[in-house]
C-alpha cells in the first residue's frame, strides 16, 4: 500500500506545523514527518520516524465530516508517541486532506483488522503474551 500524507496543525502553540507520510509494514504503522515554522517555513526539524507495532495499538478510529478527516491511533502506552507533536495519553490524531479521505478509510480499516485479529490470537493462546514479559 502507497504512503497516506497527514499533518499536525498547531504545534508548539501554533508556531509550527508538521507535515509527513504514514505508511504500513506487516506489524506495524511507520510515521514520518518534518516540524516546520508556520511563518516563512524555512526552519525545519530533522526528518522524524515513529513505529508503532500493532501489537501496542490499542485502537484505530476514522472519523470524517464536511470539513475534516482524521484518523487517531490509541496506544496502550505513552512511551512510543512521547516525542510525537500533540500527543497525548498515548493518543495520536492524524489530519488527512480531503483528496485522501478514501485510503485514509482503507488504511484505518486495515489496521483495525489487523489489531483485533492479534487481540483475538492472544485471547486463544495467552502463553504468547507471558513470553513476551
Amino acid at each position: 500500500m502507497s504512503s497516506l500524507p497527514f499533518h499536525f496543525p498547531d504545534v508548539y502553540e501554533g508556531l509550527a506545523e508538521a507535515e509527513g507520510l504514514l505508511a504500513l509494514t506487516s506489524n506495524a504503522i511507520v510515521l514520518e514527518y518534518q516540524i516546520k515554522d508556520v511563518f516563512t517555513g524555512a526552519f525545519k526539524s530533522d526528518l522524524k520516524k515513529v513505529v508503532l507495532p500493532f501489537e501496542q495499538i490499542d485502537d484505530v478510529e476514522f472519523r470524517t465530516n464536511f470539513l475534516r478527516t482524521d484518523i487517531t491511533i490509541q496506544m496502550n502506552s505513552m512511551e512510543l508517541v512521547h516525542d510525537v507533536p500533540n500527543a497525548k495519553q498515548g493518543r495520536v490524531q492524524l489530519k488527512i486532506s480531503r483528496k485522501h479521505r478514501r485510503e485514509a478509510a482503507a488504511i484505518a480499516h486495515e489496521v483495525s483488522i489487523t489489531v483485533s485479529d492479534r487481540k483475538l490470537e492472544k485471547l486463544e493462546r495467552p502463553e504468547i503474551e507471558s513470553h513476551d514479559e
